[in-house]
């Protein structure tokens, strides 16, 4: 039988099984260079939504200095027939493998994503704290108002994945209260948020709070805000989409088939009249809502249009107080409930602001200043002393 066995061994004829993976994997390598090299390249991922990388102009200089292919490599990366799908089995092959992290998002209990806790530059912090203190006490003659809202992955711990552990996030909001003292005036929005956590206060595929999370803390700060009457029965709420996939799944690939519902809050009071101007895109509507928006993969964008640098936002308010809102994108489901109460709203993003915060103060005649942003932008944001410069 030993023999029979060693005879046919001996005799079988053929290509081994390796040669034949390695021609089919040549194969298929070559064929994907084939494809790629007709393959169109795309300005934009609706799937992450996100800019692609463009293919980068050849240069001496550009060679030498190596910016060139480092620029090239993210072009590759971002340039390939059937990226998406590969992404997906990418995605979906970790997730069996008990993989409950991509590309900074975690994926929690009950579908929740929540994006990991940020850990602050201690200079960049610095300076930041030092700008808005010297800003308040230069500007004593008028309240400003400092509220920074907890990541969900702060709020919502009870979600996170077995064995995750995040930054503390509660610490270092602590310590920018410490810090900025009395210099300005507090708006605790992290026990409002931490009483309501078993509630819908954040989105499950976004970054952002919803604005039941927003209306829960305006409820509580309408009286440091000196806004008179019961503030929160001002207001009804309206489901203005039940389709919204926010940025958190688009960047991690988990949660693509989920379906969430987006609210907006209208006062009962208000009549409408609001003159909506983009300064610097020139451009003016009488909605703090941009309903194009809900047709595009980032939904959020409905409030204020997405982010932009600067929004001027007249109101038929009998109050004669104009507010100087510096913030980042969790402020803009924030706006809508301010709207009743200040003549003019004054909307300035230090991402893409280029002037500074004085020039605002005295061309609009701020009456109130608030900075009002998420705990990971602000920890993240070293734009903020550079707008509070006025020296700059």
């Amino acid at each position: 039988m030993q023999k029979r066995r060693t005879r046919k061994g001996k005799n079988n004829k053929g290509f081994p099984s390796e040669s034949i993976l390695a021609v089919g994997f040549g194969i298929c390598i070559l064929g994907l260079a084939a494809i790629n090299l007709f393959w169109p390249d795309h300005e934009m991922s609706e799937q992450e939504n996100r800019m692609l990388a463009s293919k980068p102009k050849l240069s001496v200089s550009s060679v030498l200095s190596g910016d060139y292919m480092e620029k090239y490599e993210s072009y590759l990366a971002d340039q390939f027939a059937g990226r998406d799908f590969l992404r997906n089995i990418k995605v979906t092959l970790g997730r069996f493998g008990g993989n409950k992290d991509e590309n900074g998002v975690l994926l929690g209990r009950q579908g929740q994503l929540l994006e990991e806790i940020e850990v602050p530059d201690q200079t960049t912090l610095k300076a930041n704290l030092t700008a808005i203190r010297q800003f308040a006490e230069q500007n004593d003659e008028i309240p400003t108002y400092m509220m920074l809202v907890p990541d969900a992955a702060a709020v919502l711990d009870d979600t996170l994945p077995s064995l995750a552990v995040v930054s503390d996030q509660s610490r270092m909001i602590a310590q920018v209260k410490r810090e900025l003292g009395d210099s300005v005036t507090w708006i605790d929005a992290e026990s409002v948020l931490n009483k309501h956590a078993g509630e819908k206060i954040y989105y499950k595929t976004d970054p952002h709070w919803t604005s039941l999370g927003a209306f829960y803390v305006f409820q509580a700060a309408a009286e440091t805000l000196k806004i008179d009457g019961e503030a929160g029965s001002n207001f009804v709420s309206y489901p203005i989409s039940k389709t919204f996939n926010g940025t958190l799944a688009s960047a991690s690939g988990f949660r693509l088939n989920e379906r969430e519902v987006i609210d907006m809050y209208v006062s009962k009071e208000e009549d409408g009249g609001l003159v909506v101007n983009y300064v610097e895109e020139q451009e003016k509507t009488a909605s703090i809502y941009d309903s194009s928006k809900l047709k595009t993969r980032d939904q959020y964008g409905v409030f204020l249009g997405g982010n932009t640098s600067l929004i001027d936002i007249k109101t038929v308010s009998e109050s004669q107080r104009r507010l100087l809102l510096v913030k980042d994108s969790f402020a803009n489901s924030f706006v809508p409930f301010l709207t009743p109460y200040f003549r003019e709203i004054v909307v300035v993003d230090p991402r893409y602001y280029s002037g500074t915060i004085e020039d605002l103060m005295n061309a609009y005649r701020i009456t109130d200043t608030m900075f009002l942003y998420s705990g990971n932008s602000f920890f993240q944001d070293n734009n903020i002393s550079g707008v509070l410069d006025s020296e700059q």
